[in-house]
């Protein structure tokens, strides 16, 4: 091969990296307990079944649950979410560093105390040891900030990356992947673990040639949210027909509209009062929100979660899985509509 072939290949090939971008689906709700894991999973399954190259992700690192719907075994009952995994067929799990702390060196202290006495720890992470006339670090409480390795002049503290969490990755038996990251009991680093796991979500993606990247993303509105849906494509909201989710889904949209992603709503519960379900829909008309579907309440709907399996495929209901299939063939839909784009 010639240099001029050469050069044309590593074009080519910096060109395909550079124009390569999986299309990423956030779904959020705003609050907790209308149904978000459990309509995101049922898009999961029916986006497999349509055959579709997807990667799924448990953004929700502090209370991942996404997984124990796709266990490829329903007997594990009262067991911690890493142990779910771990017992799945292909595992891998990796621990990342997302984090900082403290560490005192107590043969550099000159036991001058002006780390107490200037208060240079904002976070109160500082405390006295009277006997041993040496500071103490509040591993829980400090961030990371550096103040006491600059401030301190005797450099008595070092600032070390820990151990913030773990990332597993398990292949679900519909043939998909499946990432989750789950923090560390008092870690406060939950928006950079999300980031973290969307990049070893799109990592792989690449990899295995897979283009849509479906996340179920945390609830509420902080850290998390922002680190789950900034730069994605398109954003999903769940919610349910009564104040408290409507005042919440309120303040969720108006952060996404704020970083100009396009969305659409899924309302779920929509018989639990009819009245309030019609204003809702016509508020989101009248707003000019997409509704991408919407489900009635289903006595069943639990069972699936006990049973540890998706909704879409437990119930055994054509009318909830057409919902889902046209739900999921609108999602993909937007991602070629983004593909053409990207390409021309």
């Amino acid at each position: 091969m010639n240099v001029k072939s050469i050069s044309e290949s590593h074009n080519t090939q910096q060109q395909s990296e550079e124009t390569y971008k999986i299309f990423t689906v956030t779904v959020i709700s705003g609050k907790g307990g209308v149904g978000k894991t459990s309509i995101t999973s049922s898009l999961a399954y029916v986006l497999a079944q349509q055959n579709r190259q997807i990667i799924v992700a448990d953004a929700d690192v502090d209370a991942p649950n996404l997984a124990i719907l796709f266990t490829p075994e329903n007997s594990y009952n009262n067991i911690e979410h890493s142990e779910i995994l771990e017992k799945s067929r292909e595992t891998h799990k990796q621990t990342v560093q997302t984090s900082e702390k403290a560490e005192f060196i107590p043969e550099k202290c000159t036991h001058c105390k002006q780390c107490i006495d200037q208060e240079f720890c904002s976070f109160d992470a500082l405390s006295w040891d009277e006997n041993k006339k040496i500071p103490i670090i509040d591993v829980v409480a400090c961030e990371g900030c550096k103040a006491c390795q600059l401030l301190c002049p005797s450099h008595s503290f070092q600032i070390n990356p820990v151990n913030s969490g773990t990332i597993t990755t398990i292949m679900t038996d519909y043939g998909f992947p499946l990432i989750s990251g789950e923090t560390i009991l008092g870690s406060q680093t939950s928006g950079k673990m999300v980031t973290e796991l969307r990049k070893i979500a799109e990592v792989q993606a690449k990899q295995e040639n897979r283009d849509f990247l479906l996340m179920d993303g945390p609830p509420g509105i902080g850290c998390p949210v922002l680190a789950a849906i900034t730069g994605v494509d398109f954003i999903v909201f769940v919610t349910e027909p009564t104040t408290a989710a409507l005042h919440d889904i309120n303040r969720a949209i108006s952060i996404v509209k704020s970083f100009n992603i396009p969305f659409g709503i899924i309302i779920n519960k929509k018989d639990m009062n009819l009245e309030m379900y019609s204003e809702l829909t016509a508020f989101f008309k009248q707003k000019g929100y997409e509704i991408l579907g919407s489900f009635p309440i289903n006595s069943r709907w639990p069972y699936a979660i006990v049973s540890q399996e998706p909704i879409a495929k437990f119930l055994e209901d054509q009318e909830i899985l057409q919902e889902f299939e046209a739900i999921a063939e609108k999602l993909w839909n937007k991602r070629e509509n983004c593909k053409e784009i990207i390409e021309n």
